[in-house]
Parts: C-alpha cells; structure tokens; sequence
C-alpha cells in the first residue's frame, strides 16, 4: 500500500428531497455526506488555459480514502473546496463526473468539473 498525502479538507454534498408542491417541484437543498482529506489534481496547463480564455469548465480529480461513505458516492453528488470559511455551504462546488473505486486500500478517485462563471 503507498501511502498518499491528502492535505486539503474538501465537503462531499448529497441533493435533498425535492420539494413537490401542485405546480413545481423546486430542488431540494445539499447536504453534507461527509467531510474527507482529499489529494487534489488539476488538468494540465494547456486545459487550464482553454477554461480561461473561454470561461469553460475547469477539471480536477480529488482522491480521498476508501471508507463506506466514499464509496456510496455517485454522479449526482458535488465536492465542496476550496474552504472559505467555517461552513462548506459556502464553499465553491465541483459537479462529479466520475467515480472510480482503487480498491480498499488505494482510495477513491472522483473527476469533477467546477464552472469558470
């Protein structure tokens, strides 16, 4: 097992239940799964610039550990970081892509996107 440095505190937000009255139905509001220690890695220079000239998405992978909650993590959810302040409702979101399973003792990898708006 390699062990890995994870020094950024991200938030994993779930959607609440939506809110269905006769008319609409209005999202529900995120809530926070869990809170982890991520590793954090940008896309390259070259897809950093595009984002910026276009005012794209902006890509990152956050490796977190294996543990029962970040496993059960899906496509719906959200990464929260940076941290701003004290509450991660604040903090910036990170819509999730994908969500690979390393294995028990290798962590959890999840791509996300973040829009440069």
């Amino acid at each position: 097992m390699k062990s890995r440095n994870r020094p950024h505190k991200i938030a994993i937000q779930r959607p609440g239940t939506p809110v269905d009255d006769t008319y609409t139905t209005i999202p529900g509001a995120w809530a926070t799964w869990c809170m982890e220690y991520a590793a954090i890695y940008y896309g390259t220079g070259t897809e950093q610039r595009q984002a910026a000239q276009e005012q794209a998405q902006q890509a990152a992978t956050f490796e977190v550990l294996s543990n029962s909650k970040t496993r059960a993590v899906s496509v719906g959810d959200r990464v929260c970081y940076p941290v701003t302040d004290a509450n991660p409702d604040n903090w910036p979101a990170w819509d999730i892509t994908a969500h690979n399973d390393l294995g028990f003792n290798d962590g959890v990898r999840l791509l996300a996107i973040r829009s440069q708006t």
